[in-house]
């Protein structure tokens, strides 16, 4: 069988994904009023990172059936995400145990290790606080065997999942935890999607071109004026007290942070598709090089973060945490994952 041609804006966007992850992971800063607002712009600019991730995903894994059967894609999936996540959860749970402070973006330190203890906390999510989208991604391979038979004859069925998904998830139940604050009853919305299935689903409609390129446009257009807001927003949210309805638009489960992540996709889809330096074959090569490193540094970043702060003597205090530590973290990250995997068996526990 033809090995399958890599996908260059698939590589881009992980590439530039991963980045942004460390860009929010880095600005959490309250030094200063200017540190402070040029964290919230920061962390709003990148915050679609994990959701392209969910992106790539859908458009890479949900035609899988043209090249494997359901058992061999759910082995695939246990070997690359689902052991190295057991695995990496019982480290940091360990590490949890002996440390003072917690790692940034790990919840909290164990005061007293046990079997049940990690059992609750990893049901919970309460190990490391960057791995709920480990649990996130889990549900959607578990439903990707049902998603994959809409790939060939049903793509508008899947646009319209989306579209409902959007509704429900990213506007009813939205501006009920944001303003009318009902107790809705759960059986009215069966298809509210807490994993962002509609991001999964999108990644595969951008990817076989099921949009038109009018279409593609207004979306690439919807997506600008979306940061736009969502940065005005932001900047008025660090003098003023908004009403949450305002102040969490741009928000994880917010509308105008739904469109636009799907306006960066079809932005950076177009880039690494059209534009020429991304058509060179070194520059394809050093992209899918980096690109296959981004699973292990979301996994091992919260370690040079914490180093970062014991070289520096800083926790977000300082234009170095938000300037500095994304590029530290994933520089020396990525240099440790690329030579760890060289290291026979290490990628079974370092994808």
């Amino acid at each position: 069988m033809e090995k399958p041609k890599r996908l260059v804006y698939v590589d881009l966007i992980n590439v530039l994904a991963i980045f942004g992850v460390l860009v929010i992971h880095s600005s959490w800063n309250k030094g200063s009023a200017s540190l402070e607002l040029s964290s919230a712009l920061l962390r709003n600019i990148f915050a679609p990172a994990v959701f392209l991730f969910i992106m790539n995903s859908g458009a890479t894994l949900l035609d899988y059936r043209e090249k494997y059967s359901t058992k061999t894609f759910l082995n695939k999936r246990i070997h690359r995400v689902v052991l190295p996540f057991v695995f990496w959860s019982v480290i940091y749970y360990l590490v949890g145990g002996f440390l003072r402070n917690p790692l940034p973006n790990v919840n909290f330190t164990v005061a007293k290790p046990s079997l049940l203890n990690f059992l609750t906390t990893f049901l919970s999510g309460d190990i490391n606080g960057a791995f709920w989208f480990f649990y996130c991604m889990i549900t959607l391979y578990l439903i990707t065997p049902i998603l994959s038979v809409l790939v060939k004859d049903h793509l508008n069925l899947m646009f319209y999942w989306v579209c409902l998904d959007f509704v429900v998830s990213f506007l009813i139940i939205y501006l009920n935890n944001n303003s009318w604050h009902l107790t809705l009853n759960q059986y009215l919305f069966p298809l509210n999607a807490t994993n962002y299935v509609s991001f999964f689903m999108m990644g595969y409609l951008l990817r076989v071109g099921y949009f038109k390129p009018v279409t593609l446009k207004y979306l690439a257009v919807f997506g600008g004026v979306s940061i736009g807001i969502m940065l005005l927003l932001a900047g008025l949210a660090v003098k003023f007290n908004l009403d949450p309805l305002l102040a969490n638009l741009g928000s994880y489960g917010g509308p105008l942070l739904f469109v636009y992540t799907i306006g960066a996709a079809v932005f950076l889809q177009k880039l690494g598709t059209k534009l020429g330096f991304f058509q060179r074959r070194q520059v394809q090569k050093v992209l899918a090089a980096l690109s296959s490193l981004s699973l292990g540094v979301y996994i091992l970043h919260p370690f040079f973060l914490k180093l970062f702060f014991v070289l520096t003597g800083t926790a977000y205090t300082s234009w170095l945490d938000l300037l500095v530590m994304p590029i530290f973290t994933y520089v020396l990250c990525g240099l440790a994952v690329y030579l760890l995997k060289k290291i026979p068996y290490v990628k079974t526990i370092l994808p």
